[in-house]
């Protein structure tokens, strides 16, 4: 049965057409997967079919009593500062009402005494009805599902992280009962355990929903239906992930045929209406010439349907390792680190010329710290590193900052890597930056910018070693996939951080896995994941005890993480302060330009959110 039917939906922002004639239906057991390139509009369509936003034409009707619920990429607003996470504030007041009811009930009598007892049954009713008496239970089962320990639980909600409050948002929503969930990026702050739970949790709902993820191995194992943006245009699939590019592969082929159809008879009608004007046949040969522009206009339409324009195209420069495969690159032996408690102890391992290993562990086991030893960032406690033949390392962290925010993105790369102007707006271009995109300052760069600008840098490099952390943080599904690409192509050695198991699996070998303080080789992700539940399963207080602030070495990566967060909040703050000036000014007075560069303003703020968000989890 259909709860959701949108029927030729278009939208525009500040007269840029994001959305053209949609139409779909979501049926009451449906789980979708909403993908597309960033940009394409897909929180958009969320609000849409929220009613937080209204098509310009088209429309969206629900059966009946539809009852929605929506999770957006910001964390809800809680003004409630006195009250702890786990308290619901409606409860709160409730409770409070009841308690004020008790006391006039010992002093009332007669017709005010019986009014007493109705409000008070009323209310006392309702919080049955809406489960108040263990909403406290349920909430804290979520939020230790989704990955926050107890003392987080008790904390103020404004001490958390953004990512950490992404999160209580998150466990609230998933108490409402609501019949179609929306879910936009949910995903990105949680850690193996957190995303296992939420599959869990989501396919065993009885509710429609709609997910925006960029989580691959999630929407292969959570959705139904896959509903894909592109172009303007919808594109609706059965089945998961996997399945649904399988569908996508075969409609894009049958486009291809469709586009050699077509390409022959433009040929055959151009041939033709030739032979008309030779003969001075100029009726005919007026109608033919029209022939000819309806195919053409079919052609283009189909074109943009297949294969539609790449922004981006990674790719490294290669070191010489094809002459010995098996030479040794990094021998670890015996690495132990503890900060107030150990991280790990006595790790070793080695990395040959064409390894490809994935470093894998729950949210604050060491990963990081263990990079950062590898690359001589930091020491260890005790153990040994061995960089044999002074290989050439390439590394890309979770945030990148440069050193000379004020440059453009044109003069970064020109400065660090002196070529001709061709060539240089050439490789921005293969990496998506474009036109405008190639003068805008460093500052201005939003997240997945700033990664994509800084694996621009790393290709012109010759690296023996690529040591990525987090590398799909920002980076959508498309984007992914072309950065997967390249590690396959590549044919030096790769370790890399991830949390993204379909990535872990297409570009990694091998998988080096936290379990505890041990640091163990393992086939694959699948074999570590077992271990590691098991050890959550006979350890669970251990496993999810938190990291305290080490001595020295974490005084320095506080230090710089403050850095970042405020440069970060004070691009936010000439942000909104640019958007003000805008919204405040005489509408009759704008001009084209200052719109488009208003959305352009919007945008940039939704990223440099998720950045802040992204560093204060960091530093949680």
């Amino acid at each position: 049965m259909s709860i959701v039917q949108a029927d030729k939906i278009a939208k525009a922002f500040l007269g840029r057409e994001i959305l053209s004639g949609l139409s779909f239906t979501i049926d009451q057991a449906d789980k979708i997967g909403l993908i597309g390139q960033n940009g394409t509009g897909k929180t958009t369509l969320l609000n849409l079919i929220a009613g937080s936003l209204s098509p310009d034409s088209g429309t969206i009707h629900r059966s009946g009593p539809v009852v929605v619920s929506m999770l957006s990429q910001r964390p809800l607003a809680y003004d409630h500062q006195g009250l702890a996470i786990l308290d619901n504030p409606r409860f709160v007041r409730m409770e409070e009402r009841m308690r004020v009811l008790q006391k006039e009930m010992n002093t009332a009598g007669g017709q005010a005494l019986d009014g007493l007892v109705a409000e008070f049954g009323r209310l006392q009713q309702a919080m049955e009805d809406e489960g108040a008496y263990d909403y406290r239970a349920r909430l804290a089962r979520n939020l230790a599902g989704l990955g926050l320990t107890e003392k987080q639980m008790n904390q103020p909600y404004h001490t958390l992280s953004g990512g950490e409050q992404m999160r209580v948002s998150l466990g609230r929503l998933l108490l409402e009962p609501g019949d179609l969930l929306l879910l936009d990026e949910p995903t990105n702050h949680l850690d193996y355990d957190g995303l296992d739970w939420l599959q869990q949790y989501l396919l065993s709902r009885q509710a429609a929903l709609m997910v925006v993820s960029h989580d691959r191995w999630f929407l292969d194992h959570v959705c139904s239906r896959i509903f894909e943006l592109e172009n303007r245009q919808l594109y609706t699939y059965r089945g998961n992930y996997s399945q649904a590019m399988e569908q996508k592969r075969e409609r894009q082929a049958l486009l291809g045929l469709t586009l050699d159809r077509l390409a022959g008879e433009i040929k055959r009608q151009e041939a033709v209406t030739q032979t008309m004007l030779s003969h001075r046949k100029m009726k005919s040969y007026h109608s033919r010439e029209k022939v000819v522009e309806k195919l053409k206009d079919q052609m283009n339409q189909v074109q943009s349907q297949v294969n539609p324009d790449r922004r981006m195209a990674f790719s490294f420069l290669q070191a010489d390792t094809k002459k010995d495969q098996d030479r040794l690159l990094v021998g670890v032996e015996d690495l132990s680190m503890a900060f107030d408690r150990p991280l790990f102890q006595e790790v070793s391992f080695i990395v040959r010329a064409t390894d490809r290993l994935a470093l894998v562990g729950p949210n604050g086991c060491g990963k990081t710290t263990l990079l950062h030893i590898l690359l001589g960032r930091t020491g260890a406690d005790s153990g040994r590193i061995c960089l044999c033949g002074n290989p050439a390392i390439a590394f890309m962290g979770q945030s990148v900052d440069f050193d000379d925010e004020t440059q453009t993105v044109y003069q970064y790369l020109a400065h660090a890597f002196p070529s001709t102007e061709t060539q240089i707006r050439g490789r921005l271009a293969r990496f998506g930056f474009r036109d405008e995109a190639m003068v805008k300052d460093l500052s201005a760069l939003s997240g997945g910018e700033r990664h994509r600008l800084h694996l621009c840098s790393l290709l012109e490099q010759k690296p023996d070693l690529l040591v990525l952390d987090e590398p799909t943080n920002h980076l959508d599904i498309e984007s992914r996939q072309l950065l997967e690409q390249a590690l396959v192509d590549f044919h030096g050695a790769v370790i890399v951080v991830s949390h993204d198991r379909y990535f872990i699996r297409t570009v990694a070998d091998s998988v080096l896995g936290f379990v505890g303080t041990d640091v163990l080789p393992f086939d694959d992700y699948q074999a570590w994941y077992r271990q590691h539940r098991l050890r959550v399963a006979a350890f669970p207080v251990l496993e999810r005890s938190e990291t305290s602030a080490s001595p020295a070495e974490l005084r320095r990566v506080r230090a710089e993480q403050r850095q970042a967060l405020s440069r970060t909040r004070k691009d936010i703050e000439k942000r909104e302060e640019a958007c003000r000036l805008f919204e405040w000014a005489d509408a009759s007075e704008h001009k084209a330009e200052d719109y488009e560069r208003y959305a352009v303003l919007l945008e940039e703020l939704d990223d440099l959110y998720q950045r802040y968000f992204d560093l204060e989890e960091e530093m949680a």
